[in-house]
């Protein structure tokens, strides 16, 4: 499983370099330098079991077994030697990252340039492709590492089997795991380093030593299994765990694997803790639990949450030996990605349309937005696309998720309400639109029109619709008043209404005379079909033009 997280990370960085994917390669390689620590531990426990069993039979004159003594102690150097090689790679890979030596903080883990000439040296396409640098020497003690434990194995077991073990450096071009066929025609340094920053080969150089001590693993079982009258000793037993990440998203799930040191097919512990799964074998576990989001503090991105489990490890008497494991693991609040076109501006009374995705929690994101306050919220077509209806001068977006049988609080997002830009009104003579400047004949017809915000129409046409209770013609004679001379009442107002001007008293209206158009009882239709009130004020509900005769 740890093995699949660095491909997938591996693979995510051709899509995007960003702060997240660095820090969770740091994470995997802490985890990974955990586990091959802990494998290195119960590799000497099995080791110092194996020659003390041997010893004691040497005690009693029964040297069947002494020839394995060289064996175990080769296993060890062998395995040894290249962990510290490893590590020596570690240390100059570490200082190309510019560790710091207080804190020890990769101050540059983003690095490429430096780590590719590193590995593949300063002539990358030179020896076919494989390059003059620390990959072909690397790639190289790999190999002679696992022909050298092939034929260990082969001698221990008394076997004819010539690659019990697998090389741990493929080709592209051998390995079934890379589909492409560009990555195919690539050499193994090329494909494995290139365009990488530092700290995702830091974290390979974990994966080997895993993988250098999983070899050593199966040696030394093999050699224990070829001395038919070994006892087990339960006093070398220790627990132990391997998250599989060290931080989880709120509402997904944490898993770990339970396991006992040295553990062999003849010995089945039993695993106590919160959703115990049995691993093939029975020797190990993984224990899986919902990351809780009520651990995240208020205002804050993430907390820790703690767990324990028992192993119970059977003895010879009959008794179970008990040890318990506690542990702790990071809960993130998921990052909410909110996409509308009103950005962070809600329109009052409007249907705004925006999409609420939790990407971290990927097919298990089962939103619930029932908590939301200053309006409504209707659902989409799909899970994440919500219409929100505002009625108040600020909204609320509560977002939780119900996943994996419990409602997690994801985030709370407060938008600002405004209410629509008041429409125009506009009039037309003969298709074109005039200014109150402009002087009209009193002959003509006139078209009047209210013509919403471009922006807001733009945004949500469906809100933008207006109508109007009546529409007015005046007529002002000199200094007067401006009286009504004609009127049309419950128009469409945004479609166009038509004014004959030549009636009433604008019939005998001078040159320079004045005539006004005024709307009155504006009405917003909303996508819903509800009839809001605008109370537009007067300077936008009224123009005027000049007779020219």
């Amino acid at each position: 499983m740890i093995n699949m997280m660095y491909l997938v990370l591996t693979a995510m960085l051709a899509l995007n370099v960003s702060a997240e994917i660095l820090q969770a390669f740091e994470s995997l390689r802490a985890s990974l330098r955990d586990t091959a620590g802990a494998q290195g531990s119960q590799n000497e426990l099995l080791a110092g079991d194996i020659v003390s069993h041997i010893e004691k039979q040497e005690s009693t004159n029964n040297h069947k077994y002494s020839h394995l003594k060289p064996a175990i102690a080769d296993i060890g150097k062998e395995a040894s030697s290249m962990v510290s090689y490893i590590e020596s790679l570690n240390n100059e890979l570490e200082e190309i990252a510019q560790k710091d030596p207080i804190t020890g903080e990769l101050m540059k883990k983003d690095e490429t340039t430096k780590n590719y000439s590193f590995w593949l040296g300063s002539d990358d396409v030179g020896n076919s492709g494989h390059g003059n640098g620390k990959a072909v020497e690397l790639r190289k003690k790999l190999d002679d590492y696992v022909a050298w434990a092939n034929a260990q194995y082969a001698k221990i077991s008394n076997t004819k089997e010539p690659n019990h073990f697998a090389k741990l450096v493929l080709e592209p071009s051998e390995d079934p795991n890379i589909k492409d066929a560009e990555g195919k025609d690539k050499t193994w340094e090329y494909f494995s380093f290139h365009g990488k920053p530092v700290v995702a080969d830091l974290a390979m150089m974990e994966k080997f030593k895993m993988d250098v001590c999983d070899i050593q693993s199966k040696l030394l079982h093999a050699t224990k299994e070829a001395i038919t009258d070994f006892v087990y000793t339960i006093d070398s037993l220790i627990p132990l765990e391997a998250p599989f990440a060290t931080s989880v998203a709120a509402g997904m799930k944490y898993e770990t694997r339970l396991s006992v040191g040295v553990a062999s097919s003849s010995i089945k512990p039993e695993f106590v803790g919160s959703n115990i799964k049995l691993d093939p074998g029975g020797s190990t576990a993984t224990m899986s639990l919902t990351a809780n989001g009520s651990v995240i503090p208020d205002g804050k991105s993430e907390g820790e949450q703690n767990y324990s489990a028992v192993v119970k490890v059977p003895k010879a008497d009959g008794t179970f030996q008990n040890m318990t494991l506690k542990g702790k693991f990071t809960v993130r609040r998921p990052e909410v990605v909110v996409r509308s076109k009103a950005l962070q501006i809600l329109y009052k009374d409007c249907g705004n349309v925006v999409e609420v995705d939790v990407p971290a929690l990927g097919d298990s994101y089962n939103p619930d937005f029932s908590r939301s306050k200053g309006g409504n919220i209707l659902k989409g077509n799909n899970k994440k696309d919500i219409t929100i209806v505002p009625t108040a001068s600020n909204f609320d977006l509560s977002i939780y998720s119900n996943t994996n049988g419990q409602s997690v609080k994801i985030d709370n997002l407060s938008y600002n309400v405004m209410k629509p830009n008041s429409p125009r009104l506009a009039m037309y003579i003969d298709g074109r639109e005039i200014t109150s400047m402009q002087a009209v004949n009193k002959r003509q017809s006139i078209t009047v029109k209210l013509i919403p915000d471009a922006e807001f129409a733009k945004t949500l046409p469906a809100d933008a619709k207006y109508r109007a209770g009546k529409v007015k013609l005046m007529y002002a004679d000199g200094l007067e008043q401006p009286k009504e001379v004609a009127s049309a009442s419950g128009v469409n107002i945004q479609q166009g209404v038509s004014i004959n001007l030549y009636q009433g008293s604008v019939r005998n209206a001078y040159p320079g005379a004045k005539i006004y158009i005024e709307v009155e009882d504006v009405k917003r239709v909303n996508f819903q079909g509800k009839v809001i009130d605008e109370n537009l004020p007067r300077p936008v509900c009224i123009m005027s033009a000049t007779i020219r005769g």
